[in-house]
């Protein structure tokens, strides 16, 4: 398939995706949708870079697709952020002792906080409690005016704009060297997901990079080496550990700022579910820093490269 044709067959077909999961976004309880038609506004932004030469004003349509990704990205990170309360602190037990309330044990007594409905006073455990309930519903009111204002007149019309496929030059001819873009643009890429991690910005940043990777290679599918596949899967991998290194990171810097926030006798409840949450980003550091530790020091970088171009990097002629 030559070059342009396969741009006008994958943005079509990533544009019909984005289409579909817009439409799902009024529905609250597709709680995918969010999350679908954000991947789908990253994979045409990966397209309008990838397949620059074919497009009439490839610039102009990633700002739309850019102002799009902004518009969803609230909604979809207090989803993500109400998923990682349920999954990493999940329900606290409400306890009827006490003795774990260093106020009661200093003689001081009282309740501090009152379950209605049982009656039952509730010690530091419970406060957890009551903190993990305050920072949900936190959450879900937050979700709530993101989805309103995601599902605006204006907004909606703006969705629609992106979701529709661009222009195309009306000359393809005029789109030099197409048919070579997987050997322009992928070393490149490579290089750049392959640079050592060192510190947490490096981590963030590596993200992105295998991000834009796994995007161009899902662009340019038809063209590569069978070998792709295999890089896309550990390419997947790493994402995955890296996202859920970032997404830790981003938690416990909104739990720390709910704090100062919410009444003060919830703080010192939110400084132990804080700690909890901190543990579980110490432990995602560490597997992600471990895989891309594994193929760094495997040299995998050069060797998904040429599985994927077949060992060899051809120049434009």
């Amino acid at each position: 398939m030559a070059g342009c044709e396969l741009a006008a067959t994958t943005i079509g077909e990533r544009a019909e995706k984005l289409r579909w999961a817009l439409a799902r976004l009024p529905l609250a309880s597709d709680a995918e949708a969010s999350h679908d038609a954000r991947v789908a506004l990253r994979r045409l932004r990966a397209a309008s870079t990838g397949f620059a030469d074919c497009l009439a004003s490839p610039k102009k349509w990633r700002r739309q697709l850019r102002r799009a990704e902004r518009a969803l990205g609230g909604l979809r990170d207090a989803e993500v952020r109400l998923e990682l309360l349920d999954e990493v602190l999940g329900p606290v037990a409400v306890s009827r002792d006490r003795s774990d309330d260093p106020r009661t044990a200093a003689g001081q007594g009282g309740a501090i906080v009152m379950d209605h409905v049982s009656r039952i006073q509730p010690g530091l455990r419970g406060l957890e409690m009551e903190a993990r309930r305050a920072l949900a519903d936190s959450t879900a009111s937050e979700i709530g005016e993101h989805r309103r204002l995601a599902l605006t007149e204006n907004a909606r019309k703006r969705f629609q704009v992106v979701a529709a496929p661009p222009q195309f030059q009306d000359d393809h001819s005029s789109a030099t060297g197409v048919a070579l873009l997987p050997e322009q643009q992928l070393p490149r890429l490579f290089k750049r997901a392959a640079r050592p991690t060192r510190t947490e910005a490096d981590l963030h940043r590596r993200r992105g990079e295998v991000r834009k990777l796994r995007y161009r290679l899902e662009l340019f599918a038809s063209m590569l080496d069978s070998g792709h596949r295999t890089v896309l899967q550990e390419l997947r991998q790493v994402q995955s550990l890296l996202g859920r290194f970032h997404d830790l990171v981003v938690l416990a810097e909104w739990i720390d700022g709910s704090s100062r926030e919410l009444r003060h006798e919830l703080r010192p409840a939110l400084r132990r579910l804080a700690l909890r949450v901190g543990l579980e980003q110490q432990v995602a550091k560490e597997a992600a820093e471990a895989e891309l530790a594994r193929l760094d020091e495997a040299a995998w970088w050069s060797a998904a490269k040429a599985a994927c171009l077949g060992g060899v990097e051809r120049q434009p002629s």
